[in-house]
């Protein structure tokens, strides 16, 4: 008889346990502990301030009350329970007694329902605030206060902030730059620009194109050693915000008594170091530019990756000014033609007929092309580089009896090559680009977007680079 009451005690006992196993680590919550030893009435003003719910002392008194009256019904219903196990057990009592002394354990059980409803909204009310309790010491938790306190304007105080993280901000971040991702950019973009080939264009062209290339490396370069020069020694400023931030951490991790009133000092503080941030970020204005700059060296890159085939064809293509055929007919038509071109032609059939080499157009024409695929640069404003050429030509034209026809010759591939040198820079130079930044110095197409060339974009480059160079 006694054994149809065994699921009935099973499942009593089993309610008696689940509603204590809720309660008890309650009692011991070490976040319910701190919020008793919180000064409320002390604290009040302050925890308004600081954007607490209210409600906090209530719900901290009420929770303490709550547990202490739970677990107390608890013993006493485990005390009740546990008498009328032992006797269902040792059948010390009357079968028919047993239904309604479960039964009225199981309704004053019930009767825990509502203060158990009480306790867990309160607790999570007092858990939440304790949330917020430890996210307020960080700069970003304490930036909302501050700028509703402090007298300065909300926008100084973000630029402070803004400017410090991006100075110190060592992880990837996907929504803002740091210089932690500039430098790891600044060293991509040199790399890249390092890989760059230019050996399938003839040595003139790849020759304008290095140099454009060692611009981009020459700003990589240095906006890598600015960043690696402001790191190893960042402004005061910033070593003050670092310092502060640590304190923060200390702060957190403290009793949360101790945490709440530490709050006013730590705002006052925290938007003087915000105010003279951003004070620093205006004299060092080219932090800013820091993105935009290595935007430009990434321009540089993609414009000299892309270039070379395009000068490939129009070096190739018949009806370009580029094509060393054609520079090469049009001169040699030029050098035979008229007075002068009669008089040489005499000259060279008569020296021929003397056994040395004569030169006809067509021949002419071949070794002007030659020379052109051959020759390395054009530039001759220095003695070094003049020299240079003059060396290279005296090779080319070796075959050619001196004075005539070397010097005539001689004079006439100078001539060639700075014009067709000319034409080459001129093309590379002009090469339109199109900037996705906007800056005070750059003009507009009508679709926008900033419109300049390849030259003007290295040297950009070059007067951008003296605002980072390292004293």
């Amino acid at each position: 008889m006694m054994e149809n009451f065994t699921a009935q005690l099973l499942e009593l006992e089993q309610l008696l346990k689940t509603v204590r196993a809720t309660v008890a680590p309650l009692a011991a919550d070490r976040r319910l502990r701190q919020w008793q030893q919180v000064n409320f009435d002390k604290h009040q003003d302050l925890l308004a301030e600081f954007g607490f719910k209210p409600g906090l002392k209530r719900a901290c008194e009420q929770t303490r009350t709550t547990i202490i009256h739970i677990i107390k019904e608890l013993d006493k219903l485990d005390n009740e329970y546990g008498d009328l196990a032992i006797d269902v057990q040792r059948q010390t009592i009357k079968p028919q007694l047993v239904p309604a002394k479960i039964a009225l354990i199981k309704s004053q059980s019930d009767l825990l329902e509502p203060p158990l409803l009480d306790l867990q909204e309160h607790c999570l009310l007092l858990f939440e605030a304790e949330e917020q309790a430890r996210r307020l010491p960080t700069l970003g938790g304490l930036l909302a206060v501050t700028k509703e306190q402090s007298k300065s304007s909300p926008e100084a105080l973000e630029q402070g902030l803004k400017f410090f993280l991006f100075a110190t901000r060592e992880k990837p971040d996907n929504r803002t730059a740091s210089l932690a991702d500039s430098f790891a950019s600044a060293a991509a973009l040199e790399e890249r620009l390092r890989e760059l080939e230019f050996d399938q264009l003839p040595p003139m062209a790849g020759s304008i194109l290095e140099q454009l290339r060692r611009a981009g490396i020459r700003a990589a370069d240095t906006i890598k050693a600015y960043i690696e020069d402001f790191q190893q020694y960042p402004p005061g400023e910033i070593k003050a915000m670092q310092e502060f931030r640590s304190q923060l951490v200390e702060v957190r991790n403290s009793e949360l008594s101790a945490l709440i009133e530490k709050l006013p000092p730590l705002t006052a503080r925290y938007a003087n170091l915000l105010l003279d941030l951003a004070s620093r970020s205006q004299a060092l204005r080219q932090i800013e530019l820091i993105p935009v700059f290595l935007g430009k060296i990434k321009l540089l890159h993609d414009s000299l990756q892309i270039l070379p085939a395009q000068l490939r064809e129009q070096l190739k293509s018949p009806g370009s000014p580029l094509n060393p055929e054609r520079i090469a007919a049009e001169q040699a038509v030029d050098f035979f033609t008229g007075l002068r071109g009669m008089v040489l032609s005499v000259k060279m059939l008569f020296q021929s007929l003397g056994g040395s080499k004569a030169v006809s157009a067509a021949e002419l024409q071949q070794k002007t092309v030659e020379i052109l695929n051959k020759c390395h640069s054009h530039a001759a404003r220095t003695e070094a580089q003049k020299t240079k050429i003059r060396l290279f030509l005296e090779d080319q034209l070796a075959e050619y009896a001196k004075p005539f026809p070397f010097e005539l010759l001689l004079d006439y591939m100078k001539k060639i090559i700075t014009i067709h040198g000319g034409q080459l820079e001129k093309a590379i130079h002009g090469w339109a680009v199109q900037e996705q930044d906007t800056t005070p110095d750059q003009g507009a197409q009508e679709g926008g977007q900033p419109a300049t060339t390849l030259a003007r974009l290295a040297d950009k480059l070059e007067i951008w680079g003296e605002r980072f160079e390292v004293i």
